[in-house]
């Protein structure tokens, strides 16, 4: 995922390490019990992710492989990985030894077959989801007119991966309803298409959550409005 956003150094996140609790509280209380929150820690330290977890925050979404690897230490048992950014295909298997939960950004075919290869050598399945071009200055994400085919090839070929939805990111602009609005009507053509009964809708970012809810949105990435 990724949007323009101001990056805090450490001892700023530090100042506002008082309100994280609220912020998700305020947040918890927009959102029903069916909406999933995954706190997206592209720009924390450390520090402010240990504090997530005393918090109790159980879903966790990462951008890169190297922040998973400098928290690896911090992790709790009882926290759900998520992998929310672009997943170079290098980075298949040393993301996918952390024992994601889902994976979010699946966003062409052939990255999908490399996971699934390396699924094979891992003795493990992965659930993810097909990430939805939606804004099209955005260089990832499958494009509408390819999302039947791609899905149904991974669903029929790549036997060591679960489609669970999907996922977008729309461009920044006034009217994003209208991308969720595409978004919910593919996923659940899609789930109808692949006799799969899709369980996650992720769409929605510090900016525009509220409206991706309403949309049909049953899990939101947010971050900045966590931290701020």
């Amino acid at each position: 995922m990724s949007r323009s956003r101001v990056q805090l150094s450490p001892e700023a996140f530090s100042f506002f390490n008082m309100g994280i609790k609220e912020n998700i509280q305020k947040i918890k209380k927009e959102l029903s019990n069916s909406v999933t929150l995954v706190v997206a820690v592209k720009y924390a330290s450390l520090s402010q992710i240990k504090k997530l977890i005393d918090l109790g925050v159980k879903n966790i979404g990462f951008n890169t492989y190297q922040q998973l690897r400098d928290v690896k230490d911090i992790i709790s048992k009882g926290t759900k990985i998520y992998f929310i950014g672009h997943l170079q295909k290098n980075k298949v298997r040393k993301v996918l030894e952390y024992g994601v939960y889902l994976i979010q950004s699946v966003d062409s075919y052939e990255l999908a077959e490399k996971m699934n290869k390396v699924c094979d050598d891992l003795g493990i399945k992965q659930d993810i989801l097909l990430q939805v071009k939606t804004d099209e200055n955005k260089k990832y994400g499958i494009d509408v007119p390819e999302l039947d085919n791609i899905a149904s090839e991974i669903n029929k070929n790549l036997k060591n991966l679960n489609i669970k939805g999907l996922m977008t990111i729309p461009p920044l602009a006034d009217n994003t309803e209208k991308y969720f609005v595409l978004v919910k009507k593919l996923y659940d053509k899609l789930s109808k298409t692949l006799g799969v009964k899709f369980e996650y809708l992720s769409m929605g970012m510090s900016d525009d959550y509220i409206n991706a809810v309403k949309e049909g949105a049953n899990m939101v990435r947010l971050g900045r409005i966590v931290f701020e």
